[in-house]
């Protein structure tokens, strides 16, 4: 598929993906249920790498119904409650790529992402540009959804077009390394 420039959607590279789809699955069992929103690629690499049975796909174009046949959940960020009822606060690790690098976006995602989550163990692992850095604090402030933790991923884009530089956050702070990948220490406002 190509992506819809008008959707907002730029694809990451397979190497990406691929090491992406490594750190996630660092976190999982085979029973965590996961939640991808807003990011088909990570999707199809984590699934084509890792598959397990309780991953869903949360995005607006509904190609991806092919792609993720009956985990696949329409998505609307401006009806940020409409998601199936059964999978509320039932999500162990949500992963969020919103399609649009401005403060409402952020609000509608973290309204999703706060009432998928599991609001006791639940984690987000948000990637996003660094343009947004300085309002993150103030969207994602607390559990399950927040703070957040700046980590050493660079997010790296299919062709490289992208004028922006990306990160990728977590809601969740550890020390050491897990594939590879840092954790460099909560996100403060600018």
């Amino acid at each position: 598929m190509k992506e819809d420039w008008q959707l907002s959607q730029f694809w990451y590279s397979a190497d990406f993906a691929s090491r992406f789809a490594t750190f996630l699955y660092a976190h999982c069992t085979p029973s965590t249920r996961i939640a991808f929103l807003s990011c088909p690629t990570s999707y199809v690499g984590f699934q084509h790498q890792n598959p397990l049975p309780h991953v869903y796909l949360f995005e607006y174009d509904a190609r991806f119904g092919l792609v993720a046949g009956d985990n696949f959940v329409k998505y609307d960020l401006e009806e940020p409650d409409v998601f199936p009822q059964e999978l509320r606060g039932k999500i162990d690790i949500a992963i969020a790529d919103p399609p649009f690098l401005n403060e409402t976006t952020n609000r509608y995602f973290a309204q999703t992402l706060n009432s998928l989550l599991d609001p006791t163990s639940g984690k987000l692992v948000l990637l996003t540009s660094t343009s947004t850095r300085a309002f993150l604090p103030s969207v994602y402030t607390s559990p399950p959804a927040g703070p957040l933790y700046r980590t050493s991923f660079a997010v790296e884009h299919a062709g490289s077009r992208l004028q922006n530089e990306f990160g990728v956050w977590t809601s969740w702070e550890w020390e050491g390394e897990v594939e590879g990948v840092r954790c460099e220490g909560r996100e403060e406002g600018a």
